[in-house]
């Protein structure tokens, strides 16, 4: 658990935009010339639709990343009728993202799975896949306090299971989790990439993410990276030889030791083996 005064901030969901991204279903026409645009997007353009931002300088054009392009459709957002988060395909109909990011904050209850969508590759109206959440899987001991944190920050994961498995050979595939070696923590550096409240239409990239040695409260892994608003579920991705991995899944931020540091719940290379059976 963490200690009492720890305050995780930075985990209110980002926000839509505009009215045509309200609609959590990406699919459905609308009268904006914005939503009209939507179509499924080709590979260059996928490529080339990715943003940078290093600490909290604004985000910047990136270029055409060297990975296969693939490993950035994984990414995409988790719509909800009152805002969206960041999740990641990490199996064939498996999105990965933070727990927070599926409760009503109006009813103080958790949305329906038919109301949760998961939108890969989400850029500026253009979407390389869609699918509706069939169920999630939480912790078992996941609660939430009076402000819609959960209690013991550990708890703050969910994996959605898909009413369909998204799967492309050319464009879209789930990406690996757990910590190269199995040691989980730093020292070492990563990257987060995900949809944040003041940039909700392309991806942004965070890096480098200096990652604290040893674990931190509760086993979370404390990084360099302090986010804005959105990017809660979003990957905390390092290299393991030549593909990314997914070695946490970014909550928001808490102070610790006097400094303000993004903070991740640590994912395993079991997980898949544990929650998609």
């Amino acid at each position: 658990m963490v200690p009492r005064g720890t305050e995780l901030a930075g985990t209110r969901l980002g926000r839509h935009a505009a009215l045509c991204h309200a609609d959590p279903q990406p699919s459905r026409v609308t009268a904006s010339l914005a939503c009209a645009a939507r179509r499924r997007v080709a590979p260059l353009l996928v490529a080339l639709g990715l943003l940078t931002a290093a600490g909290d300088s604004p985000a910047r054009a990136a270029p055409e990343p060297l990975e296969p392009v693939f490993v950035w459709n994984a990414i995409g957002r988790v719509n909800v009728p009152h805002g969206f988060c960041t999740g990641t395909l990490v199996g064939p109909s498996e999105v990965l993202t933070a727990a927070h990011c599926l409760r009503d904050p109006r009813r103080g209850r958790i949305y329906a799975p038919d109301e949760v969508h998961f939108v890969a590759g989400w850029r500026r109206g253009s979407w390389v896949a869609h699918a509706r959440a069939a169920s999630f899987r939480t912790a078992p001991e996941l609660a939430f306090d009076a402000r819609g944190v959960p209690t013991r920050l550990e708890t703050d994961w969910a994996v959605l299971r898909l009413e369909r498995a998204l799967l492309d050979p050319d464009l879209l595939q789930p990406l690996p989790v757990g910590w190269p070696g199995g040691r989980v923590g730093g020292p070492g550096t990563a990257q987060l990439l995900g949809y944040a409240q003041d940039r909700p239409h392309l991806p942004v990239r965070l890096h480098p993410c200096p990652i604290e040695p040893g674990p931190g409260p509760a086993g979370l892994v404390l990084h360099g990276c302090v986010a804005s608003q959105g990017l809660s579920g979003a990957p905390l991705l390092v290299p393991d030889g030549q593909v990314w991995t997914v070695v946490g899944v970014h909550l928001g931020s808490i102070l610790h030791d006097g400094r303000r540091v993004g903070v991740a719940v640590p994912v395993r290379r079991s997980l898949p083996d544990t929650l998609f059976r």
